[in-house]
């Protein structure tokens, strides 16, 4: 594996595949890095001397050496409808806000200027690695499977840690995630690399996923919750739901909690458990049923 010039912590999982813990872990398979990411254990100033590096979806943290890994030789491929996102921040950052710019102060730390260009999209690229669709965190993110049957599962799954302490995780689509965690739990891999958790085998991805489907469910329900038998507005819905789950009372936390609120109301509506009604320029939801 050709990794001359840099200095790192690389823990080999399986044949030619490897990986480096680290805040956001960075998987490596021959001449391919998955997520140059913002990963404290390797050096990016001297990275790894590999021809590809595959960003697995558009949330900086999984970019944000990305130009370093260019400027040193190697070609960024990213999911197609993702890359205007990575090659310009400010795409995700507005849009978010409803396409309007924010003032500094609302920015979360993740909403970093640190744009990154794009070589090509993954569905162009001719590679050993299986790009399988992993949605739901965001929409085209994109997990890896090895031939060596390591699945790079970027923020597809995340520990129960997360589920215990923070109460949420950040989903533009409950039913996409409920599908990735499951492609998770059924694939057969031999190991799993999330983006923020250790290594896993194939059976302790198994019952994590479970874990997450179940955390999945908890939302759900909570957000029917505090819907009740009430006309309640989606910033009510956000504002009862963040507060039901004592959820930390900041911006880097109140864009996951208006994301997935907002997400699991959409999904409620096309489920038919929920209908909405424009009134005064607000949306008001309400129960079927």
């Amino acid at each position: 594996m050709a990794v001359a010039g840099s200095v790192m912590k690389r823990i080999q999982i399986s044949g030619d595949t490897y990986y480096v813990p680290g805040i956001t872990n960075v998987c490596l398979y021959q001449d391919y890095m998955i997520d140059p990411s913002n990963n404290e254990n390797v050096d990016w100033d001297r990275p790894p001397k590999v021809k590809y590096a595959l960003v697995s979806h558009m949330h900086t943290d999984h970019f944000w050496n990305g130009s370093k890994m260019r400027a040193a030789g190697a070609r960024i491929y990213a999911p197609r409808s993702e890359r205007s996102a990575i090659e310009n921040t400010a795409v995700n950052t507005n849009g978010s806000f409803c396409w309007a710019e924010p003032p500094e102060g609302m920015r979360p730390w993740y909403f970093a200027s640190v744009s990154c260009p794009v070589d090509g999209a993954l569905d162009e690229l001719d590679m050993p690695l299986k790009a399988v669709p992993l949605p739901g965190h965001t929409q085209w993110q994109t997990g890896f499977l090895t031939p060596d049957n390591v699945l790079a599962a970027a923020d597809a799954i995340v520990t129960k840690k997360v589920w215990d302490t923070k109460k949420i995780v950040y989903y533009t689509s409950p039913e996409d995630a409920r599908r990735s965690l499951e492609y998770i739990r059924d694939c057969g891999a031999d190991y799993v690399v999330p983006s923020h958790c250790g290594l896993l085998s194939g059976e302790e991805a198994a019952e994590l996923a479970e874990v997450n489907l179940k955390g999945i469910d908890m939302l759900e329900k909570t957000v029917m919750k505090v819907l009740g038998r009430e006309e309640r507005t989606t910033e009510e819905m956000v504002g009862g739901t963040g507060c039901a789950l004592k959820i930390r009372d900041d911006f880097s936390m109140s864009i996951v909690v208006e994301t997935t609120v907002r997400a699991l109301l959409f999904m409620l509506s096309r489920q038919g458990r929920v209908r909405y009604e424009l009134r005064g320029h607000k949306v008001y939801w309400q129960a079927v049923g």
